[in-house]
């Protein structure tokens, strides 16, 4: 002890005389703040928010009042929820609580699905949340999330809907970070793509259509299921009209045998000005 002793005091002594003293006296808040990292970035839940993607945000083009009117049900209550935090401006904390649900990306996606827990972009990322995994960005109707998780930490948003025809940018709503709180914004695709988004769904939401009036998911549409097969045009498949026009985002286009092809069932399904006349938009 004697020994251990003597070395300690030399090597503190030897400390002092090769440090300087500012360092010195920020030596434990440095040490401390190195801790406080550690444990965020090795944690269970490590839901660190989304600050660093700034410049990849912009406004969303689509209203609250379209974005609500473009679905019903448990979808179209989800959203709803979403937006109360939004009213109220709820800070973002990985610690406090809001109405039982912890108040970060992942407790706010869990409080607007309904979930009953908070559950974690770690639970999410592996389809234990009560959800499941979507095949690409294409499937991604409103109200479902896209969620991503790498070195221990993740980051999810609720999708609104795509912002243009060209889906080059999603609406979304999220608990962002301590530095921006809750956000009504857009991300562009390419960002969701690079920064390794995954789409998700709420089982929940497994049969709900993508508008009020759409079939489920897992039907097709009997009133056009006998229009011919050259009728089709070809286009992208679908299963409901939500799916050719994600958010009512006026891409002209309905579902029709399968298919996404040219012409509408609402005004919100043209582009611009038009409207639809005659399932055209004109």
């Amino acid at each position: 002890m004697h020994v251990d002793g003597t070395w300690g005091a030399v090597g503190n002594a030897m400390i002092r005389r090769l440090l300087p003293v500012g360092l010195l006296v920020a030596l434990p808040l440095l040490l401390s703040l190195s801790a406080c990292t550690a444990d965020i970035e090795e944690g269970d839940e490590g839901d660190v928010g989304d600050s660093s993607e700034a410049l990849t945000n912009g406004s969303c083009k689509i209203s609250r009042t379209a974005i609500l009117n473009s679905v019903g049900g448990v979808r179209k209550q989800a959203i709803q929820r979403a937006f109360t935090w939004w009213d109220a401006k709820v800070p973002y904390s990985q610690s406090k609580y809001r109405s039982g649900y912890r108040t970060d990306c992942s407790g706010f996606v869990s409080m607007a699905w309904e979930l009953g827990t908070s559950y974690t972009t770690a639970n999410f990322i592996n389809n234990s949340g009560q959800n499941h995994r979507l095949a690409s960005y294409r499937e991604l109707v409103p109200g479902d999330a896209l969620v991503r998780r790498s070195g221990g930490s993740g980051h999810i948003v609720m999708f609104l809907g795509w912002n243009d025809a060209a889906r080059s940018s999603a609406c979304v709503i999220e608990q962002a970070s301590t530095a921006s709180d809750m956000q009504f914004r857009s991300r562009t695709a390419s960002s969701l793509t690079s920064g390794g988004y995954k789409a998700i769904r709420a089982n929940k939401f497994r049969n709900v259509g993508a508008s009020p009036d759409a079939p489920e998911e897992d039907e097709v549409d009997d009133d056009f299921a006998d229009e011919e097969e050259a009728d089709t045009g070809g286009g992208a498949t679908c299963r409901s009209d939500g799916e050719c026009n994600p958010g009512n985002n006026g891409s002209g286009l309905s579902c029709t045998a399968g298919r996404c092809v040219p012409g509408c069932r609402s005004n919100a399904h043209c582009p611009g000005i038009k409207r639809c006349v005659s399932g055209q938009c004109r």
